[in-house]
């Protein structure tokens, strides 16, 4: 496309979202801070295209709900905030009347699925280069990387190519395989962890994190979803 030579810089690509998961009322500072930057106005004032599409099981939709909570927590306003399937294609000129879209983690096949079988691909493509904010969270950030399957194996098929805005492959909630090391491939391993995100230009990436989220993994006995990690708040339950 014409537009991808224009310089973009909005792009988020988070592990986990912008609170601590183990604390879901303790925002991940330096992360929240990059995302105001972005909007360059207050978030009561911005319009989000909130996708869930990679939900397809009990608890990813568990923790897309935790992520609807966040932005509300962060100051969104839920009239401004638009759910959208990916159940049918979507006029592109509405589309880029959003200042956010936002995908969710889930199951990053299913919302690649999704993204191709909606022709939505070219209106995200659209969407960035024009400077608009794209949030990811887990497979919502792996879905920006070349090719969904690329921390995994170097022989990626036309099926599982991704939108390309991060020039490296991503591993998400590495804090919950300690041993993990990064793999020498053809382009950078980056693995994430719960207190981290990358900043996304058309000039690379900058990784973000708060140090003072940074938890320590027991590998023989691992944090239970729902329990330990991404427990819903009181207001939630």
């Amino acid at each position: 496309m014409g537009g991808q030579a224009l310089a973009w810089s909005h792009v988020l690509l988070t592990d986990s979202g912008f609170f601590d998961p183990f604390d879901l009322s303790r925002p991940l500072r330096p992360i929240v801070e990059r995302f105001q930057q972005m909007a360059a106005k207050p978030f009561s004032q911005a319009r989000v295209l909130f996708i869930p599409a990679a939900a397809c099981d009990d608890e990813s939709k568990a923790l897309a709900d935790i992520l609807y909570t966040e932005l509300l927590q962060l100051g969104f306003l839920p009239e401004n905030i638009t759910t959208y399937w990916l159940e049918a294609p979507l006029d592109e000129r509405r589309a880029l009347s959003y200042d956010v879209m936002f995908f969710t983690g889930g199951w990053c096949e299913h919302l690649l699925t999704r993204v191709k079988a909606a022709g939505f691909e070219k209106t995200i493509q659209k969407f960035v280069y024009a400077n608009k904010i794209y949030v990811g969270v887990s497979a919502g950030s792996v879905l920006a990387t070349p090719n969904i399957m690329g921390a995994f194996t170097e022989k990626p098929s036309p099926e599982t190519s991704g939108l390309g805005f991060l020039r490296a492959y991503l591993d998400c909630h590495c804090d919950m395989q300690p041993g993990l090391t990064a793999k020498n491939l053809s382009l950078p391993h980056i693995m994430l962890h719960f207190h981290q995100a990358l900043a996304v230009s058309s000039a690379g990436y900058e990784l973000l994190e708060d140090p003072a989220a940074r938890h320590s993994i027991d590998g023989a006995a691992p944090p239970v979803m729902g329990v330990d990690v991404f427990r819903k708040l009181p207001a939630q339950e």
